[in-house]
């Protein structure tokens, strides 16, 4: 990743983990404690806590001026609502403390929008970094005034249009004219909206890969559009051959037929050539996120998943093959058939236990090249929090047990059913104070990893 945010470095996360051994044999429900790492950490997750730190400086900074000015502004207003009880009301220095109490008003509101303002960017500068945000603003501001310069002559030829229409002899020629250039800057305006959109979608790209793989990238699609413009043209050609040759009075269908075959080898390998570049595409950004050493990984354990597929589903085959068969005899044998299909079955989900765990495999290598050893970090955190909410979870179950006891025992003891009601209440609490703990612990680690990165 190569995003700045200030001094920190925001990660957008793609990635998952083997199952987390800290999961309980017979958990209630998989909370923060006992989920696999790849479910509680995700893009949006991640993004939101980098998002939840930076946007709390703010607004620490802001909320105390804030604070102060309401303070102010409350204090005006009671002292109007002071003057205006005395009798006879003195309307002056009413009328100068409103105005002070306005312009504390537009202060507070104003402040409150600079905040706010600031608060989105931040959320830019999260998602995209600092030196991007800060590109684009500029990308941004000079459209504008271009922009402006632009309708501002738009704006000028129409009144030029108008005032011509409005003569008693009308010069079609002029009026023509007039909107062929009005017509030329709205081109212009619009080939500048779109070179914006352009430069503000490389700016992302590089923020998010940076320049080198972006660069890598382009290098790529300009070799596709070569290639491609030369199939194309060589398409087009056989096309015209096929038309004139059906266009003659005697079909040469052997001499068609073979000029559409060369067509349709020219979409297959125009279409090989784009999922080869979709393909080159897609390796250039893994590596500028994970690096060559991870993808490398990766690479092997989908080769090695490839091998195993292919033997797995040639077995698959076969056993289809073998149920087919004996579904053809005269007499069927529903047993070995039953048997054949339990054993199709295993191959499937065995297949599909590889295919999960390729998955895992994968996720992990993004996972630990993005993060390293804040994930372990989180792991025996987890480990840890497991524990001791287990152990309070098993104190409240042997509380719940009691209370049940009490409360079908007659007369029911009121005194000692409140107490083991609060025991309850407590270890609730406290199993909650655990989570939410773990939850900020898991929080710090993740942000501490991202700043780290970024210095």
């Amino acid at each position: 990743m190569k995003r700045f945010a200030s001094s920190l470095l925001t990660a957008a996360l793609v990635f998952s983990v083997t199952t987390s051994v800290f999961a309980s044999k017979d958990p209630i429900q998989n909370e923060i404690y006992n989920k696999p790492v790849s479910q509680i950490i995700h893009p949006k997750y991640v993004e939101s806590i980098v998002e939840k730190k930076e946007t709390a400086k703010i607004k620490a900074s802001y909320e105390e001026e804030i604070a102060v000015l309401e303070e102010s502004h409350k204090a005006v207003h009671e002292e109007i609502k002071a003057l205006e009880k005395v009798k006879p009301v003195d309307e002056e220095a009413i009328s100068e403390l409103k105005k002070e109490e306005k312009a504390l008003h537009d202060e507070i509101k104003a402040k409150r929008d600079e905040l706010n303002k600031l608060i989105e960017r931040v959320k830019k500068v999260v998602k995209y970094g600092e030196e991007a945000v800060a590109k684009i603003e500029a990308a941004e501001a000079d459209f504008a005034k271009e922009e402006s310069e632009i309708k501002e002559k738009i704006e000028k030829i129409k009144a030029e249009i108008k005032a011509l229409e409005a003569e008693e002899t009308v010069d079609e020629e002029a009026v023509t004219k007039l909107k062929e250039e009005e017509k030329a800057l709205h081109d212009e305006l619009k080939a500048k909206r779109d070179a914006l959109k352009k430069k503000i979608e490389r700016i992302k790209l590089v923020a998010e890969y940076g320049e080198e793989a972006v660069a890598k990238i382009e290098a790529a699609e300009a070799d596709f559009a070569k290639e491609e413009s030369e199939i194309k043209e060589k398409i087009e050609k056989i096309k015209a051959e096929i038309k004139a040759l059906e266009a003659e009075e005697t079909v040469d269908e052997e001499a068609v037929a073979k000029l559409k075959e060369e067509e349709k080898a020219l979409h297959d390998e125009l279409k090989a050539k784009r999922d080869a570049l979709k393909k080159k595409i897609e390796r250039i950004k893994l590596v500028a996120e994970y690096g060559e050493e991870a993808v490398a990984k990766i690479e092997a354990a989908q080769a090695d998943f490839a091998k195993k597929e292919s033997e797995i589903k040639e077995k698959i085959e076969k056993v289809k093959a073998e149920i087919k068969a004996l579904k053809a005899e005269e007499t069927v044998d529903e047993e070995a058939v039953t048997k054949l299909k339990e054993e199709e079955k295993a191959l499937k989900d065995e297949l599909r236990a590889k295919r999960d765990a390729l998955k895992e495999e994968i996720d992990r290598i993004k996972l630990v090249a993005e993060f390293g050893n804040a994930i372990v970090q989180i792991e025996e955190q987890q480990a840890l929090f497991a524990e001791k909410i287990a152990a309070l979870e098993e104190k409240k179950e042997e509380v719940k047990a009691e209370l049940k006891k009490l409360r079908e025992t007659k007369p029911v003891d009121k005194e000692a059913v409140d107490e083991l009601t609060k025991q309850e209440k407590s270890l609730n609490d406290q199993i909650r104070v655990e989570k939410e703990t773990l939850e900020t612990i898991i929080e710090d680690i993740l942000y501490a990893a991202i700043t780290k990165k970024a210095v």
